[in-house]
């Protein structure tokens, strides 16, 4: 259960990296102002999902 909810986390946050990029490329920004928006966003969610996730282990236990 533990590997599954890690892996939904990469999941979310590889599509929020997605998103970030297509919304920075569709608002006319240059490719690497964009890879640079999606690693943001990547590192954004991985932290928040990965901080939710342990205070929800933590509390399960």
């Amino acid at each position: 259960m533990l590997v599954l909810s890690i892996v939904l986390a990469m999941v979310l946050s590889l599509l929020a990296a997605g998103v970030a990029f297509a919304i920075a490329r569709w608002g006319g920004s240059p490719v690497p102002v964009c890879i640079a928006a999606s690693g943001k966003a990547f590192a954004t969610s991985l932290s928040v999902i990965s901080a939710v996730l342990v205070v929800v282990i933590t509390v399960l236990k």
